[in-house]
């Protein structure tokens, strides 16, 4: 859950993603593009999560992958706490939860909205990956839940000429941090 969150500032725009060139390696010869996470602005208002999520990335300096991947794991003993703390409080002020593992009717239909929403989308699949305008109107429907859409479609996206740099890019994190932080290390980190 923490990783949702952190996507979905990168979608908001409270963390920013930009490319940089950057030498690999021990010599200077080896230049290689680099995705950075930069922390630009706090959302108003702040949610528990969000601001937890936001105060592992450095006001001062950009951030590449591997540099928050490596801090995660530094100052995170359990990624579980995440959501059975802030998040798990933070879905229960807003009532989507009664306890721990039970849904409220909202949080019922909150679910079923979206997983609906995510099953259209996946049916039209081929259509939209040929239509513009039909693609735009739907990631935008998506929002970032556009990263609960089944890896293979994800795939698709990142290589459509269609799709925004904006959302290849939160695409191409959502990859490396649900690998583990291990894949593509080198070209992404």
């Amino acid at each position: 859950m923490l990783c949702y969150t952190i996507y979905h500032l990168c979608h908001t725009g409270a963390i920013s993603l930009d490319y940089s060139r950057v030498v690999a390696g021990h010599d200077n010869h080896h230049l290689v593009m680099r995705l950075f996470l930069t922390h630009v602005a706090d959302p108003v208002p702040l949610s528990a999560p969000e601001a937890f999520a936001l105060s592992l990335f450095p006001a001062d300096r950009p951030d590449s992958l591997a540099d928050l991947r490596i801090h995660m794991n530094r100052t995170i003993d359990d990624f579980g706490t995440f959501k059975s703390g802030p998040m798990q409080e933070h879905l229960m002020a807003k009532g989507l939860l009664f306890s721990t593992h039970i849904l409220s009717a909202e949080g019922r239909a909150a679910y079923r909205e979206v997983h609906g929403l995510i099953q259209a989308v996946e049916r039209e699949e081929t259509e939209l990956l040929d239509d513009a305008g039909r693609l735009k109107a739907r990631l935008d429907e998506l929002g970032s839940n556009v990263v609960l859409l089944h890896e293979g479609f994800r795939e698709k996206l990142r290589e459509s000429p269609l799709v925004g740099e904006q959302l290849k890019a939160i695409l191409k994190v959502q990859t490396f941090m649900e690998s583990g932080g291990y894949f593509h290390a080198k070209t992404m980190g």
